[in-house]
């Protein structure tokens, strides 16, 4: 991973080195490999966490409902005889 990452710098010290013996284009494509292969990566260490958060969605359940806070209210006013102040 460390290759695919830092691809131009270890072309240019590899250049330093070698000098002459440095094959200019042999090492231009294994860096277009390197960086191709951490774009792939990239790829799909986006879709593993998209799925995981897929999964994580598909699991909540819900635990509140939109009338609920209504029917407490109506529960209670029938508990203390508000009968009256029920709007149906």
């Amino acid at each position: 991973m460390l290759k695919k990452r830092y691809a131009n710098v270890i072309m240019k010290s590899q250049k330093q080195v070698l000098g002459k013996a440095f094959d200019e284009k042999k090492m231009k494509k294994k860096t277009a490999l390197w960086e191709k292969q951490l774009q792939e990566e990239k790829v799909k260490s986006r879709e593993k966490d998209r799925e995981a958060a897929r999964i994580t969605i598909a699991s909540v359940k819900r635990t509140v409902n939109f009338g609920d806070g209504l029917q407490a209210e109506r529960d209670l006013m029938s508990i203390i005889d508000g009968s009256k102040w029920i709007v149906n």
